[in-house]
C-alpha cells in the first residue's frame, strides 16, 4: 500500500509539472509582447509560478531516480549490477536529446556552414542537460555510498552547496578560460535557461528525501515523507523571509535576481515541498486516482520533447512561435495552451492504449505457444 502511495505521489507531482510546463511554454511562446508587461502584478504572478515548473520536474526526477536505483540489501545500500548501466544509458540519452533539440540541421551535412550564433544556441544548457549531469552525480554518489545516513547526508550537502555556490559562480567570467561547450552550464550570461548551480540543488534535494525514505518503516513511509515535506517547506519559507532582504542589498546587484539568489530558491523549494506534502497526504486518503496520472509520469520525457517541437519548433519542423510571430491576445494564448495540453494527454492515452493492446496480443501469443 505504501509503495502504491509513493508512486501516486510522484505521478501527481510529475503531472503537475507537465501541466505547468505546457501552459508556461505555450503562453510564453505565442502571447504578444504587448501583454508581457513587467510592471503588471498579474504578469509578475504568472511569471513567478511559471518558474516553479523546473523545480517540480527536477525535484521529482531526483526523488524517483534514487527510489528506482538504490536498493536496501540487509542494511547495506547497493545499486544492482544490471541497474546502473541502464541508468547511465538513460542519462546519456537525456543529454543527447537536450542537445538535439538545439542542434542546427546543417551539422548533419555541412558543419562548416553553421553560424556562430547557431553554435551558441546549440551549446546552451537546458533542462535535460542539467538533469542528466545532476543524475550522473547522484548515481556516482549512490555507487560509492553503502550506508543510508551517509547517502542522505551526501545529497543534503550537495543540495546546499548547489544553492550557496550559485551567487558566487554566476559573476565569474567563465567564458574567458573554459571551452564553449562547458561554461554555459555555469552562467546565465551564455543564454542558458538553467545552470548547474542552483538548479541541480532541486535534484539533489529530491534524492535526499528519497534516501531518507529508505530508512522509514514501509507501513508509514508515505505519511513520514509527507510530514518531512511539510517541515522542509516551513523551514525553507522561514529562510526566505530571513535572507531575502539581506540578499537584495548585498547580492542582488551582482547576479541574476530570479535565478541565482538562494532566498528566491528557498521560496521555490518551500512551495514545491508544500505541494508535495499536500499530495502525499491526499494519496493516503484517496483510494483511486485517474489512470492517466501514472501514464503522464511515465511519458513525461516524450511529452517534453513533443510539446517543445509543437510550441517552439525544431530543426525539422515549424512551431507555433514561428507561425504566430506577432503573438496573440492572452485569452487566445490560454486556449492554445489548453489545446496543446489536450493534444499531449491524447497522445499519452493513445500510447497507453497501444501498449495495452500489445500486451494483450503478446499474452495470447504466449498462451497459444504454451498449448
Amino acid at each position: 500500500m505504501d509503495n502504491k502511495n509513493r508512486l501516486v505521489l510522484l505521478d501527481i507531482l510529475r503531472a503537475i509539472g507537465v501541466m505547468l510546463m505546457i501552459e508556461g511554454h505555450t503562453i510564453d511562446a505565442v502571447m504578444s509582447p504587448l501583454y508581457k508587461d513587467g510592471s503588471s502584478l498579474l504578469f509578475q504572478f504568472w511569471t513567478f509560478f511559471r518558474g516553479l515548473t523546473a523545480p517540480f520536474f527536477f525535484f521529482s526526477a531526483g526523488f524517483a531516480f534514487v527510489i528506482a536505483t538504490v536498493k536496501d540489501n540487509g542494511g547495506e545500500l547497493t545499486v544492482p549490477g544490471r541497474a546502473w548501466p541502464r541508468r547511465l544509458r538513460r542519462i546519456i540519452t537525456l543529454l543527447l536529446i537536450g542537445y538535439g533539440l538545439h542542434m542546427p540541421l546543417q551539422m548533419l551535412y555541412d558543419p562548416s556552414s553553421v553560424s556562430q550564433e547557431a553554435w551558441n544556441v546549440f551549446f546552451i544548457a537546458d533542462a535535460l542537460q542539467i538533469i542528466s549531469l545532476s543524475l550522473l552525480v547522484i548515481l556516482l554518489v549512490a555507487l560509492f555510498t553503502k550506508r543510508k545516513e551517509a547517502l542522505f547526508k551526501s545529497y543534503v550537502i550537495a543540495a546546499s552547496l548547489s544553492l550557496i555556490l550559485a551567487p558566487l559562480t554566476e559573476p565569474i567570467r567563465w567564458e574567458t578560460f573554459l571551452p564553449h561547450a562547458i561554461y554555459p552550464y555555469l552562467t546565465f550570461r551564455a543564454g542558458s535557461f538553467f545552470t548547474f548551480f542552483p538548479f541541480s540543488g532541486y535534484l539533489f534535494a529530491g534524492a535526499a528525501f528519497s534516501a531518507a525514505a529508505l530508512s522509514f518503516p514501509v507501513q508509514s513511509r508515505a505519511r513520514l515523507l509527507s510530514k518531512n515535506f511539510m517541515r522542509a517547506s516551513f523551514v525553507s519559507l522561514i529562510l526566505f523571509v530571513i535572507f531575502f532582504p539581506i540578499q537584495m542589498i548585498f547580492v542582488s546587484p551582482y547576479v541574476d535576481y530570479w535565478r541565482a539568489l538562494p532566498a528566491v530558491n528557498f521560496l521555490r523549494f518551500g512551495l514545491v515541498t508544500a505541494v508535495a506534502s499536500l499530495v502525499g497526504y491526499l494519496s493516503l486518503r484517496v483510494t483511486r486516482f485517474p489512470k492517466i496520472l501514472p501514464a503522464i509520469g511515465k511519458s513525461s520525457l516524450t511529452i517534453y520533447v513533443v510539446h517543445l517541437m509543437i510550441v517552439y519548433g525544431s530543426p525539422v519542423n515549424t512551431g507555433l512561435a514561428q507561425l504566430l510571430p506577432g503573438g496573440v491576445h492572452p485569452a487566445v494564448a490560454i486556449l492554445l495552451a489548453a489545446a496543446v495540453m489536450s493534444l499531449m494527454f491524447g497522445m499519452v492515452y493513445a500510447m497507453e492504449a497501444y501498449r495495452g493492446r500489445k500486451r494483450r496480443i503478446e499474452a495470447v501469443t504466449v498462451s497459444e505457444v504454451a498449448k
